[in-house]
């Protein structure tokens, strides 16, 4: 019954076919993602060094223990790092991860949400976890 309408009028049958691109075009738009791709900030990172402890609550947060230097107990820059829902954590390729991703062991480089206990360890919470491979020290890069 509709399609013999749209063969009969022809304005409905145009005004159909716009109904129907815009309609197409809405639902492909709303498909698109509008987020960007996760960024290192441009700033210095607050320390940077090997995750010695993983302390995870759920998948997405949780704390990290991060010593510049690990072989050295007592001091080196250390830092008891909170991982919210809110921290961004850059994989090696950079791509955005989750908290269960990090490990004992990995070298990263942490940008803090706002002020941080100065205590020793300094205690945070991270806007931005980096994961680095480079397996050697990143105290060079601290300062970039």
């Amino acid at each position: 019954m509709i399609l013999n309408r749209l063969l009969l009028y022809p304005r409905m049958r145009r005004t159909s076919a716009s109904l129907l691109l815009v309609a197409a075009w809405a639902t492909l738009s709303a498909c698109g993602t509008s987020a960007k791709s996760p960024v290192e900030p441009s700033t210095p990172a607050g320390i940077a060094g090997r995750i010695t402890s993983v302390v995870p609550v759920g998948n997405f947060r949780g704390t990290i223990r991060v010593e510049a230097n690990p072989g050295s107990p007592s001091s080196g820059a250390k830092a008891i790092v909170t991982v919210t829902g809110a921290t961004t954590i850059l994989l090696l390729s950079r791509a955005e991860g989750e908290f269960r991703l990090l490990q004992s062991g990995q070298w990263v480089r942490v940008w803090f949400d706002g002020p941080v206990a100065e205590s020793y360890p300094v205690q945070g919470t991270a806007a931005t976890v980096a994961i680095d491979s480079s397996g050697t020290s990143l105290m060079n890069r601290v300062g970039r």
